[in-house]
């Protein structure tokens, strides 16, 4: 697990983003001469951190000015995620009761479940699944929750949920590349290629089938069309 998931990472996140804004804020000119400069943080800056402080009546006003509580920092954390990797069951409560989505991926594909079952939080796992968390999703290296457990009751907890949920963990690992390969077939067939780019990160279907190493559909998007030099927000 990654320094950001096992510290605060949603507050340290909204310190470097108070500072970024900072920065940015001095570099526009001024139309009040040297009059100081007020410092406005973005609305998800602000709810991340009310909510990394546990101050839930602040949280409570601002999802009631209009928050989104799926807001998510540039690792796409959200304040679920990191109520979790704190082992903050209060929050996590507050925040489920309050609509938070519980299969909600980061940019890792990591759900709240992921990062629990990985720090071995048995409670919040039972809670999360309770409370419709999808033991069955998979990250972007393709592991269940089951598959990075810290323990062998999460372990445990997470197999009996699997297996009373008749889940066959083999396909959900494979779900997404079987899914990808029909899409590509298809538009392979109508000879219309229908891939939308990722509007967060410009990827394409071709740069997450090559950096899944997900060959056939690779060739099949290739015979399909696909733009072998299309470039990704992130220029790869």
């Amino acid at each position: 697990m990654s320094e950001t998931r096992s510290s605060s990472a949603l507050f340290k996140r909204a310190e470097q983003l108070k500072r970024w804004e900072e920065s940015e804020t001095n570099r526009q000119p001024s139309e009040m001469g040297n009059k100081p400069k007020k410092i406005k943080f973005s609305s998800g800056c602000v709810f991340l951190a009310a909510c990394a402080s546990t101050d839930k009546e602040e949280v409570l006003n601002l999802l009631k000015s209009g928050a989104d509580i799926n807001t998510a920092n540039v690792d796409g954390l959200t304040a679920l995620h990191q109520a979790c990797i704190d082992n903050n069951m209060d929050m996590v409560e507050f925040l489920v009761e309050n609509h938070a989505d519980v299969n909600r991926g980061d940019n890792e594909g990591w759900t709240p479940l992921h990062a629990t079952a990985s720090c071995g939080f048995l409670s919040i796992a039972k809670y999360l699944i309770d409370h419709g968390a999808n033991v069955a999703a998979c990250n972007n290296d393709g592991e269940l929750a089951i598959d990075i457990a810290e323990s062998d009751e999460m372990e445990d907890l997470l197999q009996r949920h699997i297996e009373l949920q008749g889940i066959n963990p083999d396909d959900a690992r494979t779900f997404e590349e079987r899914s990808m390969l029909e899409d590509a077939k298809y538009w392979l067939s109508s000879g219309c290629l229908g891939d939308v780019p990722n509007p967060k990160t410009g990827a394409s279907a071709l740069h997450v089938a090559a950096a899944k190493g997900y060959i056939k559909v690779m060739n099949v998007l290739i015979q399909a069309g696909s733009d072998l030099n299309c470039q990704d927000y992130d220029v790869y």
